[in-house]
């Protein structure tokens, strides 16, 4: 639950922000193996540094498990065209931009 809440007020800090995106930074935690992009890319599960939140994304092929990453995050574009296996939740995607592995 606490969780869901840092994230909505993630969410709300983008949407009513007068700038379009933020920079983040981000560790890929998980792989998403249900689920693929039509764009190419994986499903990954970044845990944003200094917050209890966790997205959901498509991440380029270059990234992988275990990577820190710097990013910007846009609160009104849709996600990529996902598809998922007929037992597979389709999850809950966030748009990422600029994204670079952090040394």
């Amino acid at each position: 639950m606490k969780q869901f809440f840092a994230f909505c007020i993630l969410i709300l800090s983008l949407s009513c922000s007068k700038e379009t995106n933020r920079s983040f930074r981000g560790i890929v935690s998980a792989a998403d193996n249900c689920c693929s992009s039509a764009e190419g890319g994986r499903l990954y599960k970044v845990n944003i540094i200094s917050t209890d939140s966790t997205i959901t994304t498509v991440l380029p092929a270059g990234i992988s498990l275990g990577d820190t990453i710097a990013f910007n995050m846009h609160g009104t574009q849709a996600p990529p065209a996902v598809f998922c296996l007929a037992i597979c939740m389709m999850p809950e995607l966030v748009q990422l931009k600029d994204v670079s592995k952090v040394r």
